[in-house]
């Protein structure tokens, strides 16, 4: 990657545009973080986070340690990328296998809430949050309050009840804010997570179940 450029007679970095596209375009390149998007998007993106670096730079102009601050700016665009882009992939390789209902309403040959019940009594129980999630969000799909794709996540979802102004909205986000942090933190749930998890999912089912027989 080419080093930034110092503007003559000042001290602000002006990054060349062909080394932040060869950045990000590293980044989305490896297997990990590759998304199926057409190459005419991707350039546009790659174009966008140039242009706005390229702004940032002009308004810092004179501001003390304005390299610095250049260069986090850079890194933190990056490193947010990459973050998101991480966390989707991992989402989508825990759906793979078992997919989640389709794509908001369709059926599946099991009952995850039964999965999760027959995975945890086996021991199993990073399987089996897994299946919870998928229960949950197939309760709320069959009700048409999310659409459901590979690529969301909880936080996705999440957001679609609170545009609703459901009251499923705030044990949802407890559920998933948990099971996220269990899975995308140590990537292993264990009985007493798990335990937990139960808890979250049930309270979300109990809030469509009143709903209902109002």
């Amino acid at each position: 990657m080419m080093a930034p450029q110092v503007a003559a007679g000042g001290t602000v970095p002006v990054w060349p545009r062909t080394a932040i596209h060869d950045t990000v375009a590293a980044i989305v390149k490896q297997p990990a973080y590759r998304r199926d998007i057409t190459k005419t998007l991707l350039d546009r993106i790659l174009q966008w986070i140039a242009d706005v670096f390229d702004r940032f730079a002009q308004a810092v102009q004179g501001v003390p340690h304005s390299r610095l601050l250049a260069t986090i700016a850079f890194a933190t665009v990056i490193i947010l990328i990459a973050a998101r882009l991480v966390y989707s992939a991992r989402l989508r390789s825990t759906t793979d296998d078992e997919p989640v209902l389709g794509r908001g309403r369709g059926t599946s040959s099991r009952d995850p809430w039964r999965e999760a019940e027959q995975l945890a009594a086996t021991g199993q129980f990073t399987e089996a949050a897994h299946a919870l999630y998928r229960a949950a969000l197939a309760m709320l799909a069959v009700r048409g309050l999310v659409r459901l794709h590979d690529s969301k996540t909880s936080g996705d979802y999440a957001r679609e009840l609170r545009r609703r102004a459901d009251p499923a909205y705030g044990p949802f986000r407890r559920f998933g804010g948990r099971y996220d942090r269990v899975i995308y933190g140590t990537g292993v749930c264990d009985a007493a997570e798990y335990g937990a998890l139960l808890v979250d999912a049930r309270a979300v089912a109990l809030v469509r179940d009143s709903e209902r027989a109002a």
